[in-house]
């Protein structure tokens, strides 16, 4: 076999390969004798067809497939011999059609990951938020607890009604052109931020406990938070199924002992404090790390091969996908031309964001130990209450560890760049930072390795 190999662009190379007719003989009498063992033609026994009539009724087929056969070998081979680190298959141009006696001959490009030098890494230029968590945000950490610890009691001492109630209805009826039928529905007498309806709160209340078919007309006002149905005329029967009274604890030491975080309410204000601090901690790490590799990529606009860009944009269309609830699709067929064309350059910039953190890994030496693995597994079973040994092995059955150390590493290297950036602090960021690799357990969880990989073929 002979393999010529040219530059096209930094991320393309052109193989030109041209196999001896013995090599392409060889091939194409395998094929022929494997075929032979299971064809029945009329006036033949099954496996005794001669191989001529096997040629004039399946030649066309068989040299298709032995020219693909003949092309992927040579790709691998090739890729093989001249360290091509190809991402994708090859992509044949030219290709003569097999002819006996002929070489077989053939022009393929073929896509690579190519030379990544990544520059001026060090003192990017980020903004970081100040930790500031108001007063009101602890109060309302502190009313989510009672919440939490609020008792509902059956109703003594009283037939209607009243405010602190959850009441249980069922409701029919209509609500602007849309039909409303709710066998089972709740609604908190006290809570007006989840009020289904304008009004509707005030309408339950003082009512007999065992209403049946009450009926209902509510007017949306036209300046109501949700637009959907502002203006809207409301016209329903409830029927009250289950009313219980709300048996919310008083905010004193007794309550700060029973939640167990804390002995007294000053103690409970403080462990709330300390817990949204350390969320938004989180957070704001996370928007500085967004904000690095987003003036990473900003610095370092190196070409990208178009197969690993439409696979980035495969994965964030199903990614979009999960977070809006809806099922997977094979194929991704809502997944049109118009909406690639949309996703293309974000696709881009995520698959130049994790060969750039690749690259600075390998540069600066940035690796992922055994011990900071192990932490992780730790980390994350005791999160899901599992035995770090089962995840581990779950993990290694799945072929996910890989995918889990390359992500940590990925998030080392997100980690140094932040450490040697220089720093603004804001109240609030000026733009939002480029989206994160996969979580190193959620991609794990889907086998998505969430780095680039290779051909998607078997060597």
């Amino acid at each position: 076999m002979q393999v010529r190999i040219e530059d096209v662009s930094p991320v393309e190379k052109k193989m030109f390969v041209e196999i001896p007719w013995e090599t392409v003989s060889q091939k194409l009498g395998d094929a022929y004798k494997e075929l032979g063992k299971g064809v029945a033609l009329k006036g033949f026994r099954k496996g005794k067809v001669p191989r001529p009539v096997l040629e004039q009724v399946y030649g066309q087929r068989i040299n298709a497939e032995v020219a693909y056969q003949l092309v992927r070998e040579s790709f691998f081979r090739a890729s093989e011999e001249h360290n091509l680190a190809a991402v994708a298959e090859p992509r044949v141009e030219q290709a003569v059609p097999i002819k006996k006696g002929q070489p077989f001959t053939f022009a393929a490009i073929i896509e690579i990951r190519g030379e990544v030098v990544p520059h001026d890494y060090a003192g990017l230029a980020i903004e970081r938020r100040r930790l500031a968590i108001a007063e009101t945000a602890v109060d309302e950490a502190l009313a989510q607890l009672r919440r939490e610890h609020t008792e509902l009691r059956p109703i003594e001492g009283r037939d209607v009604t009243a405010a602190g109630d959850i009441v249980g209805l069922s409701v029919t009826g209509t609500l602007g052109e849309h039909e409303i039928n709710q066998p089972q529905f709740a609604v908190d007498l006290d809570d007006d931020e989840r009020e289904p309806l304008p009004g509707m709160r005030q309408a339950l209340l003082g009512v007999p406990l065992d209403t049946k078919d009450k009926k209902l007309e509510i007017i949306v006002p036209e300046d109501y938070k949700d637009e959907s149905i502002r203006g809207r005329k409301a016209e329903l029967t409830v029927t009250i199924l289950e009313v219980r009274a709300k048996e919310v604890p008083a905010l004193d030491d007794d309550f700060a002992k029973d939640t167990g975080k804390a002995e007294t309410l000053d103690g409970l204000r403080a462990a709330l404090r300390k817990e949204l601090e350390d969320r938004e901690a989180e957070v704001i790490d996370r928007e500085a790390r967004e904000g690095a590799l987003r003036e990473l990529i900003k610095k370092n606009q190196i070409p990208v091969a178009s197969s690993l860009v439409e696979r980035a944009v495969e994965m964030q269309y199903a990614r979009l996908r999960q977070m809006l609830g809806m099922k997977p699709e094979r194929g991704n067929p809502g997944l049109n031309d118009e909406l690639r064309d949309k996703m293309r350059p974000a696709g881009a910039d995520e698959v130049r964001g994790q060969l750039l953190l690749e690259a600075i890994a390998d540069k600066e030496g940035l690796t992922v130990s055994d011990d900071e693995l192990t932490k992780h597994v730790e980390a994350t079973a005791k999160s899901r209450n599992i035995a770090p040994a089962k995840l581990r092995a779950e993990w290694q059955r799945g072929g996910r560890i890989d995918n889990v150390t390359h992500t940590l590493r990925q998030e080392k290297v997100l980690g140094f760049l932040v450490a040697k950036a220089q720093v603004t602090e804001v109240e609030k960021l000026s733009q939002q930072g480029t989206p994160l690799p996969e979580a190193p357990d959620a991609g794990a969880d889907r086998g998505e390795a969430g780095h680039v990989h290779g051909p998607d073929c078997d060597h």
